[in-house]
């Protein structure tokens, strides 16, 4: 085991002296609800309605199906359209910033879209807010709001439908100001979605999107109470040009695994990616922007390719041992994958 992480020098935004074990923080990461696997919720009702179910939840970074394929009269290549759905929201941010919340809400789920080669069709919002007659509350309904349109303004994806739940309130406490949205997305190309697994043996991974350094309203933030303020930057020029690349990158056949960034940041997606597919990773990183660059949750997705690629940040390989491997200058970090297998598979079947 390396040693103690000093947060209050690696994170210059929390004073809170807390020296953890790196290991022990990526475990309690990854055994979060909020990063743990999702299987047990989804395998609880019928994914594969009419059977029209081109790729599963679970399969690719978002669920594809081809809404025309029972329609003789279409010609092949319109029965072979797809369509996907994403969804974005983190009630952690929410509490922070509602507004650049619902912002990143919207790019969020956009992104995973991409992921699959979408191409953005529309969105639809669940907003949900506290009690509209009290000042604060009200302010970030509207915050809230008003992230929503401008960030499907910027990305040009018009609000087809949607609903408001407000008055959500707990012993005078109101829940955070959250927008949880999701982005519908056409995919022309069923053949080139790839997988969010991984084949065993060694392949390079690499991270499309700007890293980031704020930890605030992250899973590692909400665990040890650390209550940073600080959000990851959003630039919609960037969500565009990594919209751009994951669609350009689909048809490398080179590509073996696309996986959107989500709750967790680039731990929680490659730990999720490397359990389903049986196989480890090995990352290289720099030892001041350690805990950022693994558990900061900024917006983007991580790519493995069998082959080199250039203009993409290099994170390392995946490998085929049955551990996670974090390299640094200075010492080496391990996760054994058998210390946490069993509760990342089944934690959540306790709750459904």
């Amino acid at each position: 085991m390396g040693k103690p992480i000093d947060f209050a020098i690696k994170i210059t935004t929390i004073t809170a002296m807390k020296k953890i074990p790196l290991e022990d923080v990526l475990k309690a990461v990854a055994l979060s609800p909020n990063v743990v696997s999702r299987r047990p919720i989804f395998e609880k009702y019928d994914k594969n309605v009419q059977g029209n179910s081109y790729l599963e939840r679970g399969q690719a970074a978002t669920a594809v199906i081809l809404p025309f394929n029972d329609f003789p009269e279409l010609p092949q290549d319109k029965k072979s359209i797809g369509v996907t759905v994403g969804t974005g929201g983190n009630p952690n941010r929410a509490k922070i910033d509602a507004q650049l919340t619902a912002e990143m809400a919207i790019c969020e789920a956009a992104l995973q879209t991409s992921c699959v080669g979408g191409t953005w069709l529309g969105a639809t919002d669940c907003l949900n807010f506290g009690n509209p007659e009290k000042e604060s509350q009200m302010g970030d309904f509207v915050a809230g709001v008003e992230g929503v349109k401008v960030a499907c303004t910027q990305l040009e994806i018009p609000i087809v439908s949607g609903n408001v739940s407000l008055y959500n309130e707990n012993n005078n406490q109101a829940v955070p100001p959250s927008a949880l949205v999701s982005v519908f997305s056409r995919v022309d190309d069923i053949t080139k979605v790839k997988p969010i697994t991984w084949e065993p043996g060694t392949a390079y991974i690499y991270q499309v999107g700007a890293p980031s350094d704020a930890l605030g309203g992250s899973e590692f933030d909400r665990i040890y109470d650390l209550n940073s303020t600080s959000l990851p930057s959003l630039s919609y020029d960037q969500v565009k040009a990594d919209s751009a690349k994951l669609n350009a990158l689909l048809t490398d056949a080179n590509i073996s695994c696309v996986l959107p960034l989500k709750a967790g940041g680039v731990w929680g997606a490659l730990i999720g990616a490397a359990l389903e597919s049986g196989s480890g990773f090995e990352l290289e990183l720099e030892e001041e922007t350690l805990v950022s660059d693994l558990l900061a949750e900024t917006l983007g997705a991580i790519v493995v390719s069998t082959q080199p690629l250039e203009g993409l940040r290099y994170l390392g390989t995946t490998t085929t041992n049955l551990e996670a491997v974090i390299k640094t200058e200075a010492q080496n970090h391990v996760v054994n994958f058998s210390e946490i297998i069993e509760a990342w598979q089944n934690q959540l079947r306790k709750v459904f």
